[in-house]
């Protein structure tokens, strides 16, 4: 560790003005320990308050604020007769307020509307719900449903504990405390009902960059991107340039982090209650929870059974749940398809298994055909409205019998058949099945005269994840991955899932005059 020579003269500083040592420190004063040093009360405060304002600092910059986890919020049930009890249940948890503070919750508790401090809309204390934000006694559904939501939130809060009573030399006794708890309180705030399920903005925003590097790289990458140049020096040029992707832009980070800043905090509010009074940060809470209030019994408010715990949160990532994020482990994935053995397969697919793979009619005379292999399941409940015939094409590619180019051909898809998936959700489903035309597969594959007669022909299928959507409001996740015909996925949401293999000819020929080395057939 670094020591300080205190031998060496003082030095005066450029502008003149003497450096003294007695200057106030605003960046972080702690104690420098030495033999024969007296520690006194102010010299551990000063230990402890360096090591706490460290401490928040770090949480502020390198952590943010919100739930870090825990901190499930749910109606307590009544005993006997079912039902709600009025009453909250908040589960274990840890979170971190704007002022980098942790709000540590060690073991689940219980509360009621007497147990929380209640707050305007403008943060302001107030005694009493005003008329409107809650539920009349045995109502179920507000009138006023977007005044009615209250917003619970966690706050950072302070008691003494452990009372002493202290003799000073003049022969006064005052009362001091042996230690400081920190713990947890709750408020209600009320807010519009529209307010809970509002996403969290983002906070980096770029503007265009400016400033000579940003010019210089301009110019680099007006020079790399030069159509007009040969392909051999700009593939050079290219290869020594490194990555050509850049993210954040030029200077969007840095203009962010530079611009950003830590929230000042200031003092605790005391708060009576019964056991005594409670330092609470009544500016600066973590949002838990949107609830509503009823009406109970003698003048008094309970809690509502309508408990919304996730739309209102804000959370702390960490690195593990990043990590995950990475990899795309909140996504929905295609978790099986029918023709899976068939997916990219190297050998020839039999014309008999090919065939059947169509169906039957089904209703008799209906015109549709539910296929029997080409159906796609889901690793998690997707969206029924999104899955339509749009979702999915299937191509037949067949030579061309003069030059042998590959004719292109689409399957008529004029129907998803769905499968809806379990749960007490309606409208999503688990698996989707793609119905073909029964006049189609009549002609083209009951039929003698079809393009699979003389030679081998290639299926092509694919499966539009960026259209469906999941039940959690994101697009399915379908990027094929090798050879593998599921899990798809490349840990982004949306893309293609694609999928191939080959069929043998049907070995039906029909003669076609004039092609097998007879006369063709006269008319009459």
């Amino acid at each position: 560790m670094a020591t300080i020579d205190a031998s060496r003269p003082m030095q005066r500083g450029t502008g003149g003005q003497v450096c003294c040592s007695d200057a106030p420190c605003d960046s972080g004063l702690r104690n420098r320990y030495f033999r024969s040093k007296r520690l006194t009360a102010d010299a551990f405060s000063v230990e402890q308050a360096y090591l706490l304002e460290r401490r928040r600092l770090l949480n502020q910059a390198i952590h943010g604020w919100g739930v870090v986890y825990g901190y499930a919020v749910q109606p307590e049930a009544r005993r006997g007769n079912g039902g709600g009890s009025g009453r909250l249940e908040i589960g274990l948890g840890l979170a971190l307020d704007v002022c980098g503070r942790e709000l540590v919750q060690v073991r689940p508790e219980t509360i009621g509307v007497n147990d929380v401090t209640l707050l305007d809309a403008k943060g302001a204390v107030i005694d009493r719900p005003p008329e409107g934000s809650y539920l009349a006694a045995g109502q179920t559904d507000p009138n006023q449903q977007e005044q009615s939501c209250w917003l619970l939130s966690a706050h950072y809060a302070e008691r003494n504990v452990g009372p002493v009573t202290v003799a000073d030399p003049c022969s006064c006794e005052r009362r001091e405390w042996e230690q400081i708890c920190e713990t947890v309180r709750y408020s209600l705030r009320r807010i519009a009902c529209s307010a809970c399920c509002e996403p969290h903005a983002c906070e980096l925003e770029c503007d265009c960059a400016t400033g000579p590097c940003c010019e210089q790289q301009a110019a680099q990458e007006a020079k790399r991107d030069d159509c007009d140049k040969d392909a051999g020096v700009l593939a050079a040029e290219t290869r020594a340039a490194g990555s050509p992707v850049r993210r954040g832009g030029c200077q969007c980070l840095c203009e962010h982090l530079s611009a950003l800043s830590m929230s000042e905090c200031g003092r605790l509010r005391e708060v009576d209650e019964p056991c005594g009074p409670v330092g609470i940060d009544l500016c600066n809470g973590v949002a838990l929870a949107c609830v509503r209030l009823k009406a109970g019994d003698c003048d008094g408010w309970q809690f509502d059974t309508w408990v919304d715990d996730c739309g209102p949160r804000r959370l702390v990532k960490r690195n593990d749940l990043l990590f995950d994020l990475i990899r795309g482990c909140d996504l929905t994935r295609i978790s099986a398809i029918g023709w899976g053995p068939w997916h990219r397969c190297k050998e020839l697919i039999k014309w008999t298994e090919f065939s059947k793979s169509f169906g039957t009619e089904t209703p008799v005379d209906s015109g549709r055909n539910p296929t029997s292999k080409y159906w796609v399941e889901f690793s998690r409940p997707v969206r029924k409205d999104t899955v339509r015939t749009d979702c999915f094409s299937m191509t037949i590619i067949a030579s061309e019998s003069e030059a042998g180019w590959g004719e292109v051909r689409r399957v008529p898809i004029i129907e998803i058949e769905t499968i809806d998936a379990p749960g007490p959700q309606t409208g999503l489903v688990k698996r989707a099945t793609l119905v073909v035309d029964s006049g189609w597969v009549s002609d083209a594959i009951l039929s003698r005269k079809r393009i699979f007669n003389q030679n081998q022909t290639t299926v092509e299928i694919e499966v539009r994840g960026d259209f469906i959507i999941d039940c959690n409001g994101q697009a399915v996740d379908a990027n094929a991955v090798g050879c593998i015909p599921a899990p798809t996925g490349n840990g982004t949401p949306g893309g293609t899932f694609y999928s191939s293999f080959n069929v043998e000819p049907s070995g039906t020929q029909t003669r076609v005059p004039g092609h097998d080395g007879t006369n063709p057939v006269q008319g009459v």
